[in-house]
């Protein structure tokens, strides 16, 4: 039985906004969707982050031989650990997809991706999910981005 691995945050704060068009970045030659998301320490959303990441780890064991790795990879970092002044106080994370996010405002409406830049303040769908790379002998954990719903600017 799967375990649970996906999360609608509480407000967070977005980054490296890409929902127009997908683009292609140094780790895979297919195009994606992509954005980072700033969440706080303190806040709530953290719970159900950790509950997901563990959830994922146990749905992962198959992929993994039975054991979560010694050197498994998450998307989640510590903001405290950048050279980054708005990331402290954070942890954040890189969410992707192949597929364009749904974006809506507080009301439901949808809105032009046109709308989301880098600062805005959102609610975000994310689901997470194991990882093992062959080739390049990587286990991990990755966020899919979902959708999106702006919250204020």
């Amino acid at each position: 039985m799967k375990l649970n691995t996906k999360v609608i945050t509480g407000s967070v704060k977005l980054n490296y906004v890409n929902v127009k068009e997908p683009r292609v970045n140094g780790l895979s030659l297919e195009p994606t969707y992509s954005l980072t998301i700033l969440i706080p320490k303190e806040s709530n959303t953290m719970d159900k982050i950790y509950e997901a990441i563990y959830n994922t780890t146990k749905n992962g064991l198959h992929i993994w031989n039975g054991k979560v790795p010694e050197n498994l990879i998450t998307c989640l970092k510590d903001g405290d650990e950048t050279q980054r002044e708005e990331y402290k106080g954070h942890v954040y994370i890189n969410a992707t997809s192949k597929y364009r996010p749904q974006i809506v405002d507080k009301d439901l409406k949808i809105l032009s991706p046109d709308e989301l830049y880098n600062g805005c303040f959102a609610r975000v769908s994310i689901n997470f999910y194991p990882y093992n790379h062959k080739e390049s002998c990587n286990c991990g954990i990755s966020c899919e981005l979902l959708n999106i719903q702006k919250l204020e600017d």
